[in-house]
Formats: structure tokens, sequence, C-alpha cells
């Protein structure tokens, strides 16, 4: 067992500096395969009894095919294809020095070009075909095989299998990095759905620890803090609610439970200013103008942009205008007042994320300062209608 795991550990070696990641496996049963037929070319030869020097040759062929096998094992250096054609090719012409009737030398030859072609270029595995090519042809010509023409044919086969080889572990490669950037996406969809969500209820929540911390402070007024601590309590389950609806909705990408829209944003205005944030809501377009994530888009940024201004500007008037314009789409507008100098905190992703949802809904997002007021101005071309179905006549 330990050998194995030497064994596999210095295949995964190998096929790492070759920068393919077959799995080890593949060199095991290609290497024992050279192996057996390293024995199946020498003992038909040693069978028919070799004459003078014969016996050279076919120890010279045995002496290099091990020599060659043994390489990859034990050297730390860089593997050589071209080293393996070499002692690939070298050990079938020592060999066909010794003729005989039951040659298995071909299969040495389609084993080595499958095995250059599975690691090498197009352009480099036809170099190297062309050298194999070559060798057989000449062989053929000298008397040395017999059938030249179709060890041609079964050569070339072999370097058309290991090309295939290739190919099939560069689309798995390519599968896998198509997989990690969906995971990425998925990640970020569920980070961005999950920020969204915390992000409005600790601002209420705080909002209504603050006002009943006050009214207990200032005016000993236990009714106004109990009914500010129940508002947060109450906004704190719905916030728990959310969460995990919305990560269950990403996680099975289903239509499993309904996504807000403009027909929440009254609401939405209406819980920040129970938890006592100034905020006033001029709504002039139907809560249908916008549908699907275009309308969870609109929410969003509304929001994002309160909860921000509860975070940068507490106590300021924020109001928020939902506007349908003619020919222009739907605009979705926050102004609040900033102090002069006031900057944007470094570090913070709502705004991007704001963007990003924005802008894969077809809208574009404009923010900044504007004459003492911080404005997040997100603009969502308009709806179109589905066209009416047309009653065909009946023929």
């Amino acid at each position: 067992m330990r050998a194995l795991r030497w064994l596999e550990a210095r295949y995964r070696r190998v096929l790492a500096q070759l920068g393919y990641e077959y799995p080890p496996y593949y060199m095991t049963i290609t290497e024992a395969a050279m192996v057996l037929l390293t024995i199946g070319a020498v003992a038909p030869r040693v069978l028919a009894g070799p004459q003078g020097p014969q016996w050279a040759w076919l120890a010279a062929a045995a002496a290099v095919s091990v020599v060659h096998l043994s390489a990859g094992l034990v050297s730390a250096r860089s593997v050589s294809i071209t080293a393996h054609t070499a002692a690939t090719l070298g050990v079938a012409v020592l060999f066909w020095c010794v003729p005989t009737m039951f040659d298995v030398v071909p299969l040495m030859l389609i084993l080595g070009i499958t095995q250059v072609a599975s690691v090498c270029t197009p352009r480099v595995a036809a170099t190297h075909l062309a050298v194999y090519l070559a060798v057989v042809i000449g062989a053929g010509l000298l008397g040395a095989v017999h059938q030249a023409w179709l060890i041609v044919l079964t050569v070339c086969f072999g370097a058309a299998v290991g090309q295939l080889l290739q190919n099939q572990l560069l689309l798995l490669r390519a599968e896998r990095r198509a997989q990690a950037a969906r995971t990425a996406l998925d990640r970020a969809a569920i980070a961005a759905e999950v920020h969204d969500v915390v992000a409005h209820s600790l601002a209420v929540v705080l909002l209504n620890v603050t006002a009943a911390r006050r009214a207990l402070e200032s005016d000993d007024d236990r009714a106004e803090a109990v009914d500010a601590l129940l508002d947060a309590e109450t906004q704190g389950r719905t916030a728990m609610k959310d969460i995990r609806n919305t990560i269950e909705l990403l996680r099975t990408d289903g239509p499993g439970s309904a996504q807000p829209g403009l027909a929440d944003i009254p609401e939405l205005v209406a819980s920040f200013e129970r938890a006592g944030l100034a905020v006033t809501l001029d709504q002039r377009t139907s809560p249908t103008a916008l549908a699907g994530t275009a309308g969870l888009a609109a929410f969003r940024v509304v929001q994002e942009s309160l909860a921000n201004a509860v975070k940068h500007a507490p106590g300021a008037q924020v109001a928020v205008t939902v506007e349908a314009r003619e020919r222009r789409g739907l605009a979705v507008q926050v102004a609040c007042p900033v102090p002069d100098g006031a900057r944007r905190a470094p570090g913070g992703t709502g705004l991007d994320g704001m963007r990003a949802r924005v802008e894969s809904a077809g809208g574009t997002l404009a923010t900044g300062p504007v004459d003492g007021t911080w404005l997040v101005d997100a603009r969502f071309p308009a709806a179109r209608p589905n066209p009416p179905l047309r009653a065909e006549p009946l023929s």
C-alpha cells in the first residue's frame, strides 16, 4: 500500500510538471502497459534463439526500456517529451534488429504517441507524429517490418486518441472554471440580499431602541419605551423571517416566496418613520409600474438609502420620491441633507451593491452630493406591455 501511494505521488508530480490534471492512475495504466509490452517483445525473441549480435540488440532494447520507464520515477528534473519519443523509437528500432513472427512493438509505438499527443499542443504533437511515421516508413523500406502502412495508420489513430483525451481534459477544466464563477456569483447574490435585509432591519431596530432610551431618560415614559421596544422586537422577528426566506429563495432558485417591489415601499418607509426617522414619501406611480428584478431593485434602493441615512445623517429630514415619467420610465430618488465637508466612509459596499442591482435590471444609478443634499437617483426603463394576442381566422 505504501508503494502504491509513493507511485501515485510520483505520477502526480510528473503530471503537474507537464501542466495537465489527468488522474495519476492514467500514468499507472500506461506505464504498466509499456512494461508488459516490453516483456511481450523480449519473450518471443528469446524463445526464437537470437544469433550472435542479436543478443546485444535485445539486451540494449530491454536496458533502454527499463531506464526510460524508471527515469520518470527517480529523476526530480522536469519531464522531457523529446526524450520520451527518442527512447520509445530507439527501443522499437533495437527490437526490430531482432526479427520475430509475433511482434508487439507497433503497440509500443501506438501507446507512446498517445502519451505524447495527450500532453502536447497540436503543433508539437504533429512534429512528434512525423518522426514516428518516418521511423516506421524507414523500417518498412528496409524490410525490418511487414505491412508498414498498417502500422502508420494505427500510429495516427493513437495520436488522435491522445488529442481527444487532451480536449476532454480542457473541456473539464473550462467547466470547472464556469462552475467556480457561478458559485462566486451565487455567493455575491446571497451576500447582497442578506446585506439589504440586515442593514434595513438593524437600522429600524436601533432607531426604536434609541427612542426607548430617550423616553426613559427624559420623561420616564415607560409606555412609549415599551411601544418602541415592541416595534424593535417585531422588526427583529420580521428580519429573521426575511433572511430565512431570502436564503431559501436563493438556494432553491425557485418561486418559493414573493420578493418585495414598488407596492412594499410605503410600508418600508412607514417602518422607518415609526422608528423615529423623519422621512416623507411621494409616490406617484402605480405599484405595478415595475415588476420582477426592476421592482426589487427599486425597493432595495430605497431600503439601502434609508439605512444609510440612519447611519450617516441621524435626525435629518429624508425625502423619498417614486415618480413615473412619460417615455422615460420610472425614477426613484432619495434625498438627505448632509453637512458640509462630509465624505463617504471607506470600505462600504452598499452603493456598489445598489449600482450593480440597478444596472442588472437595465437601469442607471447616480449618487453624490447636490447642493448640500446627498442624492440617490435611480432610473429604470419603462416596462413594455406584452402585445395583445391576435385571433387567427379559421380556415
